[in-house]
C-alpha cells in the first residue's frame, strides 16, 4: 500500500476512441494524434486488419504488431501490456471493434453460449431457441470483457488510442410527397455507432466520430462532439471543421501532464467559506456530453422499470429540462443500437414506457 501525498497534475493515462467506417481516417488521424502526443518517445502499434497500418509505416515512426486471431479481451490486454512493458508511451489498436464482432471476439463468445445452454450446435438452433438463451448468454462475454480487459486496462500507465469502425444507422420517416399529394415513408441517418460493447466508450477520456465524406475531421457540432465525448477542457484542441494534426496529441499530452493547466484562483469570499473553486464556477453548458452520456450508462445498467423510472425522476431534477431534453433525444437516437443488444433491453424498455407514459 502507498502513502498519501498531495494532490498535483501529474502525467495522467488517457484513453481516447476514433470511430468511423471504412475510408474515413481514423488510422491515419490516430497516428497523427499519437505521433503529437508521443513527442519523440516509442509508439506501439497493435494491428489487427492484416497488416493494414504498415501502408502509413512510410509517413510515421511506430512499431508494429500483426495481431492474429483469436480476439478475446484477453489477447487484447496481453497485446497493450507487452508494449507498455517494452516501454511504449503511446499505443494504438486498430481495430478494437474485433474484441466485439471478430473471430474469437465477444458476438462469438455469445453464440458459443446460446448453443451450450440450448445443448445444441448454433446453426441447428430454432429462432425461437436463440430468443430464449439470448439475453442469459450475454453473462459471460460482458464479464470477461469486464473484469479480463477493462479493469487491467486502468492500470495501463499510456497514452492509448483505440480506433473503432462504425455504422450508419437509419430511420424510417413519414415525408409528404407533393407529386403524389401523400404521405410516404423515407429512409434518413440516425447516426453513427461505434462497434464495440456498449459501455466500451463509457470508460473513455475522449471520443469522437469521424465520416468518409470528411475523412480525419471530428464531428463536432455546437461545441459539442457528435456521436462521440470532448470534454470542454480539450475542445480547443480540436478546431471545428479542421483535421486531426500533431498539435492535437501535442496539446493533450500537455494537459495530461498539467503543463497547460492553471488552477481558477478563489475570491476572498472563497477562502473565507473554504470552497473549492469548482464548486462556485458556472454550472456545466446546456447539453454537456459528459453528463449525458453519464446519465445514459447509469439508466443502462438499471434492472427494472421501477430503477429506470426512479432514475428518471432523480437526473431530471438534477440536469434541468434542457440537459434531460437532450439526454433522451440522445437515448431516442440509440434506441435502435439498444434493442439490439440484449443487456441493454431495460433502456430500451426506458424509453418506451418511463418517457412515453410520462
Amino acid at each position: 500500500m502507498t502513502d498519501f501525498t498531495d494532490a498535483v497534475r501529474d502525467d495522467t493515462s488517457l484513453l481516447i476512441a476514433i470511430a468511423g467506417a471504412s475510408g474515413s481516417g481514423k488510422t491515419f488521424s490516430a497516428l497523427t494524434m499519437a505521433t503529437g502526443l508521443a513527442q519523440g518517445e516509442p509508439i506501439y502499434a497493435i494491428d489487427t486488419e492484416a497488416k493494414r497500418m504498415l501502408h502509413y509505416a512510410d509517413q510515421f515512426t511506430f512499431k508494429h504488431m500483426d495481431m492474429r486471431p483469436p480476439f478475446t479481451p484477453e489477447a487484447y490486454i496481453e497485446a497493450i501490456q507487452k508494449a507498455e512493458k517494452a516501454g511504449a508511451k503511446v499505443i494504438i489498436i486498430d481495430s478494437t471493434s474485433d474484441e466485439y464482432e471478430g473471430v474469437g471476439g465477444l458476438q462469438e463468445m455469445h453464440d458459443d453460449e446460446v448453443a451450450r445452454l440450448a445443448r445444441k450446435p448454433y446453426d441447428k438452433l430454432e429462432g425461437w431457441e436463440i430468443d430464449k438463451f439470448n439475453a442469459p448468454a450475454w453473462k459471460v462475454p460482458k464479464t470477461r470483457h469486464k473484469t479480463r480487459l477493462m479493469s487491467p486496462l486502468r492500470q495501463v500507465r499510456a497514452y492509448i488510442i483505440f480506433c473503432l469502425r462504425a455504422e450508419e444507422k437509419i430511420k424510417f420517416v413519414k415525408v409528404f410527397d407533393e407529386r403524389s399529394n401523400r404521405e410516404k415513408t423515407a429512409i434518413e441517418s440516425a447516426g453513427w455507432v461505434p462497434i464495440c460493447e456498449k459501455r466500451f466508450m463509457y470508460e473513455m477520456t475522449m471520443s469522437f466520430t469521424v465520416t468518409p465524406d470528411n475523412p480525419g475531421v471530428p464531428l463536432i457540432e455546437d461545441g459539442q462532439a457528435v456521436h462521440g465525448k470532448i470534454q470542454s477542457q480539450h475542445l480547443s484542441f480540436f478546431p471545428p471543421g479542421k483535421r486531426v494534426t500533431k498539435d492535437c496529441g501535442k496539446q493533450l499530452r500537455a494537459w495530461a501532464r498539467g503543463e497547460n493547466t492553471t488552477r481558477p484562483a478563489q475570491t476572498p469570499r472563497q477562502e473565507e467559506q473554504g470552497a473549492s473553486p469548482s464548486t462556485s464556477q458556472a454550472p456545466a453548458p446546456t447539453h454537456d456530453r459528459e453528463k449525458l452520456w453519464n446519465y445514459h450508462a447509469l439508466l443502462a445498467t438499471a434492472e427494472d422499470k421501477d430503477a429506470l423510472t426512479a432514475s428518471h425522476k432523480e437526473f431530471k431534477s438534477k440536469l434541468g429540462a434542457d440537459d434531460f431534453a437532450a439526454a433522451e433525444k440522445i437515448l431516442r437516437a440509440h434506441n435502435d443500437r439498444l434493442r439490439g443488444d440484449a443487456d441493454a433491453d431495460t433502456t430500451a424498455v426506458y424509453v418506451e414506457t418511463v418517457i412515453e407514459g410520462e
